[in-house]
């Protein structure tokens, strides 16, 4: 009698083959902050059992430390990735029973960092002679270093002497003293800040009056004059004399028997000369 033996099941393996004719880097992006952004494509696979795909990728070739489940794209964007590292990626099949491929041919990239940018605001001020505070607005990308610094012994930065990324610079500019203006620069983020300060307020002026031979100027000498006010002077020949010129400031105003300053600011000068009528 024969006996039907049951028969064993045929282990069946379905391939899954991954054609990637193409895992192409589209998009590298770098920031100045150390990390950059890169979008991985693939050409998709023709087998109609493909669910989706992964992709790989690490610093060593071979070895991928992290994956990325993408589904059914053919594309991904990678972020976080650190500037001058070589990442290396591949990427891999897989059905709706979890069975996967082989990963595909590999590709790699190093992310470069892209240049740092930087402005400040405002680029110049001026200030009273009694001296002044203030602070200047640096804009730069996140991670970019800078520094502030002056050698200029009247303006001391107070705060923000280096930084990275967006700051603030503070400064202070000491009273001036002197009867001339001034101005220095301050370096920073690689531009310049441009300070002008105003002269000190004289308390007093002088006007020097001179008379050559042959006449006088009234008054003469170093005439104390106050900022702002007026000062009439008169120019005299002698007996036989004529006024030949008259200048001030070096200047001929020519040859007038007075001269009168508005509104003295500085100091000056006045002179007078004369000439034998015969």
């Amino acid at each position: 009698m024969a006996t039907n033996r049951p028969h064993s099941p045929r282990k069946t393996h379905v391939g899954l083959w991954l054609f990637l004719l193409a895992l192409a880097i589209l998009t590298p992006f770098a920031s100045p902050a150390l990390a950059a952004d890169v979008t991985l494509a693939w050409d998709a696979n023709t087998e109609a059992a493909v669910s989706g795909y992964r992709v790989g990728y690490g610093t060593a070739s071979g070895t991928y430390s992290s994956t990325v489940d993408v589904g059914n794209w053919t594309s991904v964007n990678i972020s976080g990735l650190e500037t001058g590292r070589r990442y290396f990626f591949a990427c891999k099949a897989y059905d709706s029973a979890g069975r996967e491929s082989a990963y595909s041919g590999e590709v790699s990239y190093t992310p470069s960092a892209a240049a740092c940018t930087y402005s400040i605001s405002p680029a110049s001020r001026s200030v009273g002679s009694s001296g002044a505070t203030g602070s200047v607005t640096v804009t730069a990308q996140a991670g970019c270093a800078w520094s502030a610094s002056t050698s200029a012994s009247w303006i001391t930065i107070t705060a923000g002497s280096s930084g990275t990324g967006p700051g603030t610079v503070g400064y202070s500019v000491a009273a001036n003293t002197a009867t001339a203006s001034r101005s220095a620069a301050v370096s920073i983020a690689g531009s310049t800040f441009t300070v002008s300060q105003q002269a000190a307020t004289a308390t007093t002026l002088t006007i020097t009056a001179s008379a050559g031979t042959g006449g006088s100027i009234s008054p003469s000498g170093a005439v104390t004059v106050a900022p702002g006010s007026s000062k009439k002077f008169t120019i005299s020949p002698r007996w036989f004399y004529r006024i030949y010129d008259v200048k001030v400031n070096g200047v001929s105003v020519g040859a007038v028997k007075s001269y009168t300053f508005s509104s003295v600011k500085s100091n000056q000068t006045i002179s007078a000369t004369f000439k034998r009528k015969y």
